[in-house]
This record gives C-alpha cells, sequence and structure tokens, in this order.
C-alpha cells in the first residue's frame, strides 16, 4: 500500500507476480506430486492436494523465493532491491501447488504445474483449480490468496504480472476481477512473451515476444520477468509507457532465429544426457542442453531439465 516515508515522501508499492518454477532447491516427496492425487474431478482432486498440502509433516517448510531454482528465481529472488527510492517492491509467486503466495511464505517441496504435457500438470479446468487454491487459506493466511484480493487490498499500486502463457490463461477470470479493483488500470502490466491475446485480457498485455532475447539476454523460460526487470531498472510503471518502451525495443531487434532441430523421444533424450554425464561427469542440465541444441536436436528446457533430473536424482 502506498504510504509516507519518515520525510513526506509518498512510497508506492510496486507488486510483482511471476510464474512459480517446476525446478526445486529441495526433494520433492511422492505424497507431493499431483501425479499421486486420485480423483474423478478437478475440485476432488484440489481438495485432496489440499489437504495433504495441510496436513505435511515429513518435510520442514522453506520461504518460497528459496525453493524456487532456476534462472528465472534467480533474477526474480532480485527484484525487491531493484525498486527506486520511494518504492516498496514485493515479491509474489503464482503456484499451480499453492495459490498466489507471497515470496516469504513457508511452503513444502511439491509439484504442480499449469505447464500441459508433465506427469505433474493440472488437468482439466485450470481456472476451477486456480479458484480452489484461491478459496484456502494457505500457507500465510494473513495474505491475500488471489490477484484480485491482492488488488482490492491495494488498489493504489503498480501491478506488473510476469506470467507464463498456461498460467496466464488459468489466472484469467481472477486477472479480469483484479482489473476491476484497482484506481487506474495504466498501473496494470500483464507480461507473457508470445501469448497470444486474450480478449478479456487485452487491454493490459504488454508488447513482448522471444525478439527481445536478443537485447535481454538468458533463456526463453526467464524472459517474463527479464522484461520485468528491464521495466523495473528503467522506472517505468505505466502500461502506457511500458508499451512505448518495449515496441522500440522489438524495432530493433532482428527477427526470431529458427532452428531445424530434430525433435527426439525421452529414450533418445536420456540416452545423450547419459553420454554427456559419461564424458563430463556432474555437468549441469544447463551445459548439457547447450550442448543438445548445437549438435542439431530439439527439446524444450523444462522437459530436458526433468530427463536431467530423473537419470542424476538431483534437481537438475
Amino acid at each position: 500500500m502506498s504510504a509516507l516515508a519518515g520525510n513526506g515522501t509518498v512510497i508506492t508499492t510496486v507488486h510483482m507476480i511471476v510464474t512459480c518454477s517446476n525446478r526445486k532447491t529441495r526433494a520433492v516427496p511422492g505424497h507431493l506430486r499431483l501425479a499421486n492425487i486420485p480423483g474423478a474431478t478437478t475440485a476432488q482432486r484440489a481438495r485432496k492436494w489440499i489437504t495433504r498440502l495441510d496436513n505435511e509433516k515429513s518435510t520442514l517448510p522453506i520461504v518460497a523465493r528459496e525453493l524456487y531454482a532456476g534462472e528465472q528465481w534467480a533474477i526474480a529472488r532480485a527484484l525487491p532491491d531493484r525498486g527506486l527510492a520511494h518504492e516498496k517492491v514485493r515479491l509474489w509467486a503464482c503456484s499451480a501447488g499453492y495459490g498466489l503466495i507471497p515470496a516469504t511464505a513457508p511452503i513444502h517441496a511439491y509439484a504442480a504445474t499449469f505447464t500441459t504435457g508433465h506427469a505433474d500438470s493440472v488437468t482439466g479446468k485450470t481456472a476451477r483449480w486456480w479458484q480452489a487454491l484461491g478459496d484456502w487459506s494457505g500457507p500465510d493466511p494473513a495474505q491475500p490468496r488471489t490477484i484480485r484480493a491482492l488488488a482490492e487490498a491495494d488498489p493504489g499500486a503498480v501491478f506488473m504480472l510476469m506470467l507464463s502463457p498456461p498460467y496466464m490463461q488459468a489466472c484469467q477470470d481472477d486477472i479480469t476481477a483484479a482489473c476491476e479493483m484497482i484506481s487506474n488500470l495504466d498501473r496494470f502490466l500483464l507480461i507473457s512473451a508470445g501469448a497470444r491475446k486474450l480478449r478479456d485480457l487485452a487491454a493490459i498485455l504488454v508488447p513482448s515476444d522471444a525478439r527481445l532475447q536478443h537485447c535481454l539476454g538468458g533463456s526463453r523460460q526467464a524472459l517474463n520477468v527479464r522484461v520485468g526487470e528491464s521495466l523495473l531498472a528503467a522506472g517505468i510503471r505505466s502500461h502506457t509507457d511500458a508499451s512505448a518502451y518495449l515496441s522500440n525495443l522489438l524495432r530493433a531487434q532482428p527477427p526470431i532465429k529458427r532452428y531445424d532441430r530434430k525433435k527426439l523421444s525421452d529414450e533418445e533424450v536420456m540416452s545423450l544426457i547419459r553420454d554427456g554425464l559419461a564424458r563430463s561427469p556432474g555437468a549441469s542440465a544447463s551445459r548439457l542442453l547447450r550442448e543438445f541444441r548445437d549438435e542439431g536436436s530439439a527439446c524444450e528446457q523444462e522437459r530436458f531439465g526433468q530427463l536431467h533430473q530423473k537419470l542424476t536424482g538431483g534437481h537438475a
């Protein structure tokens, strides 16, 4: 919320909401993997999932910002220190396992994702799953549990949502409701590189696609948070200014590179990972993926990391 500093300066809050990470710094127990939660309907699975999280005693909780691993969250953790002198930047996670949580929330290692194609993917209506998580008190009951509730509690704040397309779609109704709560829609920015413009969210989606990798660096998986970091560093806090800034950046970038890479099965990818580990014991997933792609093969980063983890028993 906005407040007065000791010198009379108005302190503005900037809420940065980032997609959670499938990679964790702690091992995930089998009973906290969504793949192992039965249920005929989304509602049934959600109730059982929430019960397991509420009753978890076998593992110790850890604050969310320390549990999430990988490039995206390495950048996200630093965002609260990147605000201007008259700002308070608050970091939140958009989690398929816990719902909306502050980065300081104590949570258990878990495996659940809105990204399709994984054993622990949320199936069925992801919006219903997100709603069920929002109705739960969660790991920090004193904090808002939905984006709408956060906007209602702090309508004068700036909101930057850095969400992958599957997470944006799961939260679509919640985001739309949040837009009705804030005092100035120009202070609500949705960053989702390459996402199609959903009708209800078109007014808040800022221009962003893979061309920005050329100037911001990093992987596509972390591009949304890099765009948010760039806007934060540039002092941009409005949709109008962000759209102009990013449109200019996009015009200055070369076309997206297209690679004619061979797609392989999981077994073929794992065979190549074994070969890479034999040559370089302990090699990270990111290092082996670079080699893999340089050799002309195709594999999505998260999938490669999961297969690497399956072979090594580590955290990719």
